[in-house]
């Protein structure tokens, strides 16, 4: 059996999984502009836990965002030192999909928008359904649009959603339109790496593995990798 270690640093929140044949190993702080002291402690305490040594990993995974550019960057580096010291593929997870992929596990939803907080008066949202497998997969692109969005100007697939996300804490903000969408969410989701762990080693059996050099990250406000409502209506 493959080893994966995950890394999640997008939010306020840092955590790692360590998935060994049947068994993953969590660790989770919830403890903001902390990351960079938490994480490496994190780690060692994990594979110690497990046994492992860094050169025994088959794939190192980390959230590729949106995010933070502080916690990203820091999970990004870690994943990369970890690559290249041990010549080990890095495997990239969306957090919007990981978001989708954690509520379809913790709430058994297979219909799911994921919503984050963009910033500037702006979400960030993704749809996400699951598949045969259990694994959530994108029904659109992810995009960007103003909090007071109606809901007739999203490319909605279906009549009601279950809802996760920090995004959602701007609840009364959005246009009630969309609200009538949302039947159930959870606006307190703490992601965990754990929840990179299904779509990674997917991934990981396609083949579909970077080289450490290779690595993109998504920023919250690097909007040159959001499309626009009005860039998915022009698809």
């Amino acid at each position: 059996m493959a080893n994966f270690l995950a890394i999640e640093a997008a939010s306020d929140s840092c955590s790692i999984a360590l998935k060994t044949d049947n068994t993953i190993i969590n660790r989770l702080e919830a403890a903001p502009r902390m990351h960079s002291r938490l994480l490496y402690p994190m780690l060692n305490d994990v594979m110690a836990e497990a046994e492992l040594r860094p050169n025994q990993l088959d794939a190192v995974i980390f959230g590729k965002g949106p995010g933070s550019f502080t916690g990203l960057r820091i999970a990004a580096a870690t994943a990369q030192g970890i690559g290249f010291a041990c010549d080990i593929p890095l495997i990239g997870v969306s957090t919007l999909q990981a978001m989708a992929q954690q509520a379809h596990q913790e709430h058994k939803q297979n219909n799911v928008l994921a919503v984050m907080d963009a910033r500037m008066n702006e979400l960030y949202i993704g749809h996400y359904q699951a598949d045969d497998a259990g694994l959530m997969q994108a029904c659109m692109d992810d995009l960007i649009c103003p909090i007071q969005v109606p809901a007739n100007e999203l490319p909605l697939q279906s009549d009601t959603y279950f809802a996760c996300g920090h995004g959602l804490k701007l609840w009364d903000q959005f246009d009630a339109s969309l609200q009538a969408y949302i039947n159930e969410q959870d606006a307190e989701q703490v992601l965990k790496a754990e929840s990179l762990l299904p779509m990674a080693v997917n991934l990981f059996n396609q083949k579909q593995v970077l080289a450490p050099e290779d690595i993109e990250l998504v920023y919250l406000r690097e909007q040159s990798h959001w499309k626009t409502i009005k860039q998915q209506k022009q698809q």
